[in-house]
């Protein structure tokens, strides 16, 4: 019982642990530092509490008995949280230093990562920061990215997320110029006869869907031009060139200056979210968490503003 268990015998089920994992009384006594005496005798103590023999021990091996079998397999998680437990009250006392290596998507960097990046860098003088844009779905593990930032949902089940910022919505916009030679849409099927402003690397990404109320309108739309960034989308349209569906974000930069005006405000469009990924659900690093926590900040300072 749980009750009855003694300091002591914490550190019997480590050592008991150990030498399952090396396989060898020996070994185990050469990793814990102690002598092989002591790791046997910790071990037949644990043995004697339990009332049943762990290990078959003979004089060229060792093997776990059932009972052994079963009580390792629970034991292990115990003591890997233990572990975590230790290693994470450790990292929050460490200062965050070191290479940061993200990826994110091009479409994002427009948004706010640059402020959240230099932010983060002006807090922690001792951290550095490597951003690699690009639209491919990069292996964390196997490129050696401590993160990534991506669009949408959580695709792989390996992955711990979390979600990052506000959710973005998209809006359209149209230079004045240009709504005087075509006129203004005055619902979502007169974007047919429109040039319209694609972005790239979205599923479907010519196909645009509103929703006003519980109706919900899907326009499949013909594309002027191409492009997987939304900033030059936006420039695109403030040369006269079309409608651009953009993140209002970004819409809305341009917008004050009168270069842009938005169109079919009524019809709201779903909104979508980025998420920070990492490989570990466990524990994030100081460093991770550094960029998280500046993140949350930001996001908290627009949500007041």
């Amino acid at each position: 019982m749980v009750s009855t268990m003694q300091i002591a015998d914490l550190g019997a089920i480590w050592v008991f642990a150990k030498v399952v994992e090396l396989r060898s009384f020996r070994a185990a006594a050469q990793a814990l530092g102690a002598p092989p005496s002591t790791v046997s005798h910790k071990v037949a103590q644990l043995e004697d509490r339990l009332g049943v023999r762990l290990i078959e021990r003979t004089t060229r091996a060792l093997r776990l008995t059932e009972a052994g079998a079963a009580y390792h397999r629970q034991v292990v998680p115990a003591l890997e949280a233990l572990t975590d437990a230790e290693r994470s009250l450790f990292d929050t006392q460490a200062a965050p230093r070191g290479t940061l290596r993200i990826s994110a998507p091009s479409e994002f960097a427009h948004l706010a990562l640059g402020s959240v990046v230099a932010e983060t860098m002006r807090r922690h003088p001792s951290l550095k920061m490597q951003v690699e844009l690009t639209d491919r779905v990069v292996d964390l593990v196997e490129e050696g990215f401590d993160a990534a930032l991506r669009r949408g949902p959580l695709q792989d089940s390996t992955l711990f997320s979390r979600k990052i910022g506000p959710s973005w919505r998209l809006g359209l916009y149209a230079s004045r110029d240009y709504l005087q030679r075509r006129g203004e849409p005055r619902k979502p099927e007169d974007l047919l006869e429109h040039d319209c402003l694609v972005m790239t690397g979205l599923h479907n990404p010519a196909r645009w869907t509103f929703r006003r109320g519980r109706k919900r309108i899907t326009v499949d739309v013909r594309a002027r031009a191409k492009a997987n960034s939304f900033q030059l989308l936006s420039e695109l349209a403030v040369a006269g060139q079309g409608i651009a569906r953009v993140p209002e974000l970004v819409g809305e930069r341009a917008a004050p200056r009168g270069a842009l005006r938005s169109v079919l405000d009524e019809y709201g469009d779903e909104p979508f979210e980025f998420h920070l990924v990492y490989p570990s659900a466990r524990h994030a690093s100081p460093k991770l968490r550094a960029l998280l926590e500046t993140f949350e900040d930001a996001h908290a300072g627009r949500n007041e503003g």
